[in-house]
């Protein structure tokens, strides 16, 4: 079935920002630009479908966690939905892949979203793990956390540079949230 319009709300949480680069990989990549392209075009994707997306930060800009979790519960969303890129040390660059975390309510959500961007065939599967993180915690919906590739990996930095692959991971985060949206 199709999602009503203004019936479903999603937050999407680019992470890091402002004096928060969140983490720094090959030549200088950084995860808060990454994820809050990313992020904004799962926003307009969403939006553009009938779903209220809404952004915990639109700009450049040092967001605290406790005021993320509390837009999520503010606008009642139905999901919680956090972008990050992972990072490990510059010497590493053979470690590569997408994780998806969950805490508690998030599992289906987080399956949902990692096959859909598994499906594009464009980053490596490092697995859908459970994990204590606060936004997973402290959120009362289905909240999951999403590292995008990392920012060390030599094949994931060199496609998180590319506008192309940002909107590719967009494109299947969305039809993974809303497919999420669409099941009984």
């Amino acid at each position: 079935g199709s999602v009503k319009s203004g019936a479903k709300v999603v937050v999407i949480d680019p992470g890091h920002g402002g004096a928060d680069p969140g983490a720094v990989g090959i030549g200088g990549l950084q995860e808060k630009r990454i994820v809050l392209d990313v992020a904004t075009q799962v926003h307009d994707l969403l939006r553009r479908q009938g779903i209220n997306a809404v952004l915990t930060r639109t700009n450049d800009r040092e967001v605290d966690l406790p005021p993320r979790v509390a837009k999520a519960e503010g606008v009642n969303a139905d999901v919680f939905v956090s972008l990050h890129a992972n990072a490990i040390s510059l010497s590493r660059p053979d470690i590569n892949g997408l994780e998806t975390y969950y805490y508690a309510t998030g599992y289906r959500l987080a399956k949902s979203i990692h096959s859909s961007i598994r499906s594009t065939g464009s980053v490596a599967d490092r697995g859908i793990r459970q994990a204590r993180f606060y936004l997973l915690r402290k959120s009362s919906m289905p909240a999951v956390l999403v590292e995008l590739g990392f920012t060390t990996g030599r094949i994931d930095a060199a496609k998180l540079k590319t506008a192309a692959h940002r909107k590719r991971l967009a494109e299947a985060i969305a039809r993974g949230i809303t497919t999420y949206l669409q099941e009984p």
